[in-house]
């Protein structure tokens, strides 16, 4: 059995929970049986949808320490063979208790990491990004005389779910007219809703593209954009897609957070605009912008009130640089292959006991 520690709410969104789930999957794909701890039911039905047994320990995500006594208890009765921790509140702290108990069960403890800030004490350490093998663990770990774990670094391990491998070279059309809107599971700073209106307010001055908007399962703004898309031809809502890999590659432009969904974007080659909303999306952002593979629009919290015209902007220009959307489609092939869920979990397998 494989533990996955992540959580999920309208506060801190669906990514940590989403990205477990596509290497759950990937597990499970391999016999493996997998079950998730999490602090809030949030997401119990997309997680025992998926066919994951959820336990929710009914603490605050933000308090972590506090739940170490449950956590182990639950590794001590269930003796998981790895527990992966996907969260942005651990401490140096919480993580060696947890490292020690977990050697004592013959547990190996996997931390995925997005934003380099100590020397995470584990067995494994994945950080898939593309900046990924920028990051000098090495002399981190040193620095802190914390013992380096193995290293899964790159986007080679992206862990996208399985409807994203093995894709074809996407054919790139002359005229863009579908545009994907994607702002993630809860969209707290009300980006989705802020680019309907403008799209609304200015429709007569937009060229004749369409925008897809996905409504995320925790975004408060559901009715309002519904309302509007209602009176504005231009805009198509979306809610529960069930087949995000064929929505991306009948689009062809994307605007999207600088969260996991660009490895999706670049799984179907889509070309993208993107934009930070946490200090986290920084790297992933420049990373891309510098490589030539993504359009960034920049920091969402430099300018928040002509963000959405900036950003439908940005959007626009490169629907209508067809030369740049074949060209950025070339990059994104090389970016991701969506076999990184299954890398993970194999990684996973050769690794030995602690």
């Amino acid at each position: 059995m494989i533990f996955f520690r992540a959580d999920g709410n309208p506060e801190i969104g669906a990514g940590h929970v989403m990205r477990c789930l596509a290497i759950a999957n990937a597990g499970r794909a391999l016999g493996e049986e997998c079950l998730f701890v999490t602090a809030e039911p949030h997401f119990y039905d997309v997680i025992t949808k998926n066919g994951h047994e959820n336990k929710v320990l009914k603490t605050d995500y933000r308090n972590m320490p506090a739940e170490l006594e449950m956590l182990e208890e639950l590794v001590d009765q269930y003796r998981p063979s790895a527990l992966f921790v996907d969260s942005y509140y651990v401490s140096a702290m919480y993580l060696e208790m947890l490292w020690k108990y977990c050697k004592a069960c013959g547990c190996r403890l996997i931390y995925i990491d997005d934003v380099f800030q100590f020397a995470y004490p584990c067995d494994i350490l994945l950080n898939y990004n593309i900046y990924g093998p920028e990051m000098d663990y090495e002399s981190l770990y040193r620095e802190h005389n914390v013992v380096l774990p193995k290293l899964l670094l790159g986007s080679g391990y992206a862990p996208l779910r399985a409807e994203f491998r093995h894709l074809a070279k996407r054919v790139v059309r002359k005229n863009a007219k579908n545009i994907l809107v994607s702002t993630g599971g809860a969209d707290p700073d009300h980006i989705a809703w802020e680019m309907v209106r403008f799209i609304a307010d200015h429709e007569v001055r937009i060229p004749d593209v369409c925008f897809h908007v996905i409504i995320g399962s925790m975004n408060e703004d559901r009715d309002k954009i519904e309302n509007m898309a209602g009176c504005c031809k231009k805009i198509i809502p979306y809610y529960s897609v069930q087949y995000m890999q064929k929505l991306m590659s009948d689009m062809d432009v994307a605007v999207s957070a600088a969260g996991s969904t660009l490895y999706e974007l670049c799984a179907t080659q889509t070309p993208a605009v993107t934009y930070i909303l946490e200090d986290n999306q920084v790297p992933g952002a420049e990373c891309f912008r510098k490589h030539g593979i993504l359009r960034c629009a920049g920091d969402i919290r430099e300018k928040k009130a002509e963000f959405p015209g900036l950003l439908i902007s940005e959007t626009l220009k490169l629907a209508e640089n067809y030369d740049e959307r074949v060209k950025t489609a070339e990059k994104q092939r090389l970016v991701v292959d969506g076999n990184g869920a299954e890398r993970i979990m194999k990684e996973v397998g050769r690794t030995a006991y602690p």
